[in-house]
């Protein structure tokens, strides 16, 4: 490995990674400068402090299933997962999905049990950028990290008892994106022009590097790429019909993904004048308790005692079509509105929630 301006500056961090012990974020952050600031708005940045997860996860411990915490920062902080700092009392754990885990990923191993993964946590850092050089660590240049695999370990998870909960890699697997060669960064990390390196640090050209922000599920840009709706009204004399198509032309995986308690509402109001008339249709994935019991906490889905209930998801390039009828014996002017919100609310049906409106359409119906 060769010295340079990076070991002047963090030899500490250096000699840390050597030794085999990960470096923070913010250490990485003093050279790659313009990646760190992407990832800093990232919610990788914020996995183990989002208030969501963090009240979420300080429950389940109170609640004494210490073995569900650990499942939880396997993903939301892989590091004090694996050092058992359930505290979350090192800087380093509380940075979440971090630089050094992501890039210390050396192999993901596919199973019957879910995805495993393997790091090598030492001076070589592992990229997608070929011939690439550091005067601070060594670089290896990774097919992994340009793959769809790098991202399953944290995107696909099966219950003890077999029953698959995240499945975000595997509708990827079955869809028509991974059969065109769109991975997972081609969405959500797309390439832009960046400084690799720090210009104080390493004077060299700009270059194409991934996105860092990582946009998901919660993106009202993200939402609106992946789905595809269009609406049809008609009016006659005693109704107005309305057809909703929306068609998942945008993500290789199913709309609503990811952890239940995140749903698409699709919401349809006739206004004529003497009240609005609503109807509703609701897009998600459901599980409940196989001993006929409850679930009243996330973390349930992480035990034994689960199976799935429902799955009305959109899936990966599918056409969902929507019909709806208004009674409409009136001649006043009648206005069409169709809405489509995300919502995410990973405490269940009580306790916050968050809520996206991503698609709006109204429209004048007049008789036919």
């Amino acid at each position: 490995m060769r010295t340079g301006v990076f070991a002047v500056l963090v030899p500490a961090a250096v000699a840390a990674a050597l030794a085999g012990e990960p470096a923070t974020s913010d250490t990485c952050g003093r050279c790659h400068r313009d990646i760190y600031r992407m990832w800093r708005d990232s919610i990788h940045a914020e996995a183990a402090e989002d208030p969501f997860f963090f009240e979420t996860y300080r429950a389940t411990l109170d609640r004494g299933q210490i073995k569900q915490a650990k499942i939880c920062l396997s993903c939301h902080a892989p590091f004090a997962a694996a050092s058992g700092d359930m505290a979350l009392s090192k800087s380093l754990n509380r940075e979440g999905v971090n630089c050094e885990f992501c890039h210390s990923l050396t192999a993901v191993e596919i199973t019957d049990r879910g995805p495993k993964h393997r790091l090598d946590v030492g001076s070589v850092k592992r990229g997608t950028i070929a011939e690439a050089d550091s005067p601070a660590h060594g670089v290896a240049y990774s097919e992994l990290h340009k793959s769809a695999k790098v991202c399953a370990p944290c995107h696909e998870y099966v219950s003890e008892n077999g029953v698959a909960i995240l499945t975000t890699y595997s509708e990827w697997t079955a869809s028509g994106a991974a059969k065109a060669g769109k991975t997972c960064q081609t969405c959500h990390m797309a390439q832009t022009t960046a400084e690799v390196v720090d210009p104080k640090v390493a004077r060299q050209s700009a270059a194409r590097v991934n996105l860092h922000e990582m946009p998901g599920g919660h993106s009202i840009h993200q939402l609106l790429d992946a789905l595809d709706v269009k609406v049809r009204s008609t009016r006659a004399a005693d109704a107005i019909d309305v057809e909703v198509a929306i068609t998942n032309t945008g993500a290789g995986h199913a709309v609503p993904t990811g952890m239940p308690g995140r749903r698409i509402l699709l919401v349809v109001q006739v206004d004529a004048g003497a009240g609005t008339t609503e109807e509703r249709r609701s897009y998600g994935k459901s599980f409940r308790s196989a001993s006929g019991g409850k679930l009243t906490h996330v973390s349930d889905y992480f035990g034994a005692d689960v199976e799935l209930a429902s799955d009305s998801r959109i899936a990966a390039d599918e056409v969902r079509r929507e019909t709806f009828r208004f009674p409409m014996t009136s001649s006043a002017p009648a206005y069409v509105t169709v809405k489509m919100h995300y919502e995410h609310a990973p405490s269940g049906d009580q306790g916050e929630k968050e809520w996206l409106t991503f698609f709006v359409d109204r429209k004048l119906v007049k008789r036919g």
